[in-house]
C-alpha cells in the first residue's frame, strides 16, 4: 500500500466538542430598559435641489461684485466654456440672473435671494417647526416612546456609560438631531425625505424622561459555551446598530454582570437531574455524579423536536428562548393527553443567578401555561385564579413580582442554588441547572431536560412537595399545592436529591 494511502489514525479529542460542532449557541433572553428623555426641538426645514451648489456659489459671487463679466467668472471659479454654459443655462432659466453685453446682473428676482442683508442666497422655502423628539440617554439616538406594561416598567435599566454626558443631553441634542435627521424624517415623514433638508435649529427644551426596551440575546459557542457576547439585532437592524455603538458597550456590560462562579453545590444540582431521570441520564452517569461536559456535548448534538415515544429530551439555553420555549409546549401537548383532570396550578423554582426572569418571556410562558395547561379554577369558570407560584432565594426583583400570582421566598432554600424547576403537576417537569462549563467562573450555561414521562414528573413533584414548607407562602396555598401534586397518576419511586 501507498503510503499517501493508509490512513491517518488520530485521538478523539476531549475538549467539549469537536470544532464541527463549534455552532453558535444562544443561552438566554433579556429585556432590559433604556432610559431615554423627551425634548422639544424648535428648527427650519427647507426645499432642497432646486439650484446646483455651484449656481449658489455664482450668485454669491454676483452679490459682491455684480455686472462681472462671463469670462472673469468663469476664471474665478476655473470653469472651461462647457462648465460655464451649463451654470449659466441653470441660473439663467431660474430668472435670477441675466446678460448683457458680456456681463452678468443679479435680476430682481435673484437680489430677492438675499434676505435681510445675507450673504448666503436663501435659495429654499423655509418653514419653521417644532417636533418632540424621544432621544436614549445612552448613545443619545433617536427612539420611539411606546407603552410599557406593568411588569416591564419594573426591568433591569442599562447603565449609563457616561453620566456627565447623560446629564448635559440638553446641549447635546442639536448635534445628535442632525446626524439622525434622515432616520427621523424618513419615519415620520417618508415622501418628503428626498426634498427636505434640516436649515437650522433654533432651541432645545428638555421634557419629561420615559424607558424603551432593549432585547437581548446572550450568546457563546459550542467550545466555549461560558464565554458570552450580547446580540442585539432582535432590537434593531444591524444599519441602525452601527449608530448605537455606546448601547451595544452598554449590553455588553450588562452580560458582564451576568458571570458566575463555579460552586461546589452546583454537583447538588446535577445530581437532582439524575434522581428526577435516572433512566435517561444513565448514559452520563458517573460514580460521582452527572458527567456535565459529556452531557453538554450530548444536548447540544441532540437538541431537536419532541416526539411521543421520546418523553424526556435534553434542553440547553434557557426556557426564554424562541426554540426552548417552543420545545417546552411541545412537552407540554404531549403530556396534556394523557391527563385527565389537568392540575390549576404551576410551580417554578428560581435559580439564585443574575437577573433570571427579566424578560418579556416569562410573562408570556405563564399566561399560556395558564391557557394551555391548567385547569380553571373552581367557582371561575374560564378562568385561571392564583396559579402561577414562584418561588425565590431571598427578596423577589420587582419584575418577579409582577410575573407571577403568588410568590414564595426563602432566606436558606433547600434547593441547590443553581437548580432551576418548573414543574405542571401531572403534565410536565423542567429541570436545568444553571452553571459554568468549562470554566471555573463565566456565563451560566443552562443545562437540563424537560419531560412529560409520568416517572420523572412524580418523581419532580415529591422532590417539591418536601421543601415547599421552608417558603412564605400561606397554609392555604401550601395545603393546595400538597393536595394538588399528591394526585399524581403515579407515585414517586424515589427519593429525589439532598434535602
Amino acid at each position: 500500500m501507498n503510503n499517501a494511502d493508509r490512513p491517518i489514525l488520530t485521538l478523539k479529542s476531549t475538549s467539549q466538542g469537536d470544532p464541527i460542532d463549534d455552532r453558535p449557541i444562544e443561552l438566554g433572553v433579556y429585556d432590559v430598559l433604556l432610559p431615554c428623555r423627551q425634548f422639544a426641538i424648535d428648527h427650519k426645514v427647507a426645499e432642497v435641489g432646486r439650484v446646483s451648489l455651484t449656481a449658489e456659489f455664482v450668485l454669491r459671487l454676483l452679490k459682491s461684485v455684480d455686472g462681472m463679466s462671463e469670462d472673469d467668472v468663469a476664471a474665478f471659479f476655473g470653469f472651461d466654456r462647457r462648465d460655464m454654459s451649463f451654470v449659466l443655462t441653470e441660473v439663467e432659466t431660474q430668472g435670477y440672473v441675466g446678460r448683457q453685453d458680456g456681463r452678468l446682473w443679479l435680476t430682481t428676482i435673484g437680489q430677492a435671494l438675499f434676505r435681510d442683508g445675507s450673504s448666503h442666497p436663501e435659495i429654499f422655502e423655509v418653514e419653521r417647526r417644532q417636533e418632540t423628539i424621544g432621544f436614549d440617554l445612552v448613545a443619545l439616538a433617536p427612539q420611539d416612546r411606546r407603552f410599557l406594561d406593568d411588569f416591564e416598567r419594573r426591568l433591569p435599566e442599562l447603565k449609563l456609560i457616561d453620566p456627565a454626558k447623560a446629564s448635559s443631553a440638553t446641549r447635546r441634542v442639536p448635534d445628535a438631531f442632525r446626524k439622525f435627521y434622515t432616520e427621523i424624517t424618513s419615519r415620520r415623514e417618508p415622501s418628503a425625505t428626498p426634498k427636505r433638508s434640516l436649515y437650522s435649529i433654533d432651541n432645545v427644551v428638555a421634557q419629561e424622561r420615559f424607558s424603551s426596551t432593549v432585547r437581548i440575546s446572550v450568546c457563546s459557542t459550542g467550545l466555549r459555551p461560558s464565554i458570552a457576547e450580547p446580540d442585539l439585532s432582535d432590537w434593531r437592524p444591524e444599519y441602525e446598530r452601527e449608530d448605537r455603538s455606546l448601547i451595544i458597550e452598554a449590553a455588553s456590560r450588562f452580560v458582564e454582570e451576568l458571570k458566575v462562579s463555579r460552586r461546589a453545590d452546583d454537583r447538588d444540582a446535577y445530581q437532582v437531574l439524575i434522581d428526577l431521570a435516572p433512566e435517561f441520564l444513565k448514559d452520563f452517569t458517573r460514580r460521582d455524579g452527572l458527567s456535565a461536559e459529556r452531557y453538554y456535548r450530548e444536548a447540544l448534538a441532540r437538541a431537536g423536536d419532541v416526539r411521543a415515544d421520546r418523553p424526556t429530551v435534553p434542553v440547553l439555553g434557557s426556557l426564554f428562548t424562541r426554540e426552548n420555549t417552543r420545545r417546552l409546549f411541545d412537552i407540554a401537548d404531549y403530556g396534556m393527553r394523557a391527563v385527565s383532570e389537568p392540575s390549576t396550578l404551576c410551580v417554578w423554582i428560581a435559580p439564585q443567578t443574575p437577573f433570571w426572569g427579566a424578560t418579556n418571556s416569562l410573562p408570556a410562558i405563564l399566561a399560556q401555561i395558564k391557557t394551555r395547561i391548567l385547569a380553571p379554577a373552581a367557582g371561575a369558570p374560564g378562568e385561571v385564579e392564583n396559579a402561577t407560584i414562584g418561588l425565590i432565594a431571598g427578596k423577589a426583583a420587582k419584575h418577579i413580582e409582577m410575573a407571577f400570582d403568588n410568590i414564595g421566598t426563602c432566606d436558606a432554600p433547600s434547593f441547590p442554588p443553581a437548580l432551576e424547576i418548573l414543574l405542571a403537576p401531572r403534565v410536565l417537569i423542567a429541570a436545568i441547572v444553571n452553571a459554568p462549563i468549562g470554566l471555573p467562573n463565566g456565563a451560566a450555561v443552562p443545562l437540563g431536560l424537560i419531560s412529560f414521562d409520568e416517572r420523572v414528573v412524580a418523581r419532580a413533584q415529591a422532590y417539591v412537595v418536601d421543601r415547599i414548607a421552608s417558603f412564605s407562602i400561606s397554609d392555604e396555598m401550601c395545603g393546595k399545592i400538597r393536595t394538588d401534586m399528591s394526585n399524581s397518576i403515579l407515585q414517586a419511586d424515589s427519593d429525589v436529591g439532598p434535602a
